[in-house]
């Protein structure tokens, strides 16, 4: 139990320590677009599917929000790109863009998501407090 839960805290601190310690220049790749995808941004979709099936997409999980942490960041005029969208949702999109894309990188299903979920960004802080973040 203990070592599930520093595994967990692990995979959620990790990442987000790392991406505030990196320095940040006005690109985040190169060009042509490329960059390199680290954890399990690097597994394929069918692998995604197949852990997702199995109850074991948790690590999964932990990299979204990693990521999604890094887009709120760096993404001009974004708090928040989920929107309205919760977690579920957003895995739920993630199934259906690995279903029909099994041999795409997870790490660009989730870029496929957050073009996806752009549109319906947060902007700015709830200022009501009856306004929830999902």
């Amino acid at each position: 139990m203990l070592y599930t839960t520093r595994l967990t805290i692990g995979y959620l601190l990790v990442p987000i320590l790392l991406l505030m310690l990196v320095p940040v220049p006005g690109s985040s790749s190169d060009a042509k677009g490329n960059y390199v995808a680290l954890g399990f941004g690097l597994e394929s979709c069918q692998t995604f599917l197949q852990a997702r099936s199995n109850g074991l997409d948790l690590p999964y999980r932990h990299w979204l929000t990693g990521y999604l942490t890094a887009v709120n960041k760096l993404t001009k005029d974004t708090v928040d790109i989920r929107g309205t969208t919760d977690s579920d949702g957003m895995l739920g999109l993630l199934e259906h863009y690995c279903i029909r894309n099994r041999q795409h990188s997870f790490s660009r299903a989730v870029e496929s998501l957050v073009t996806d979920l752009y549109p319906k960004r947060r902007t700015h802080m709830p200022q009501n407090k009856h306004e929830r973040l999902p």
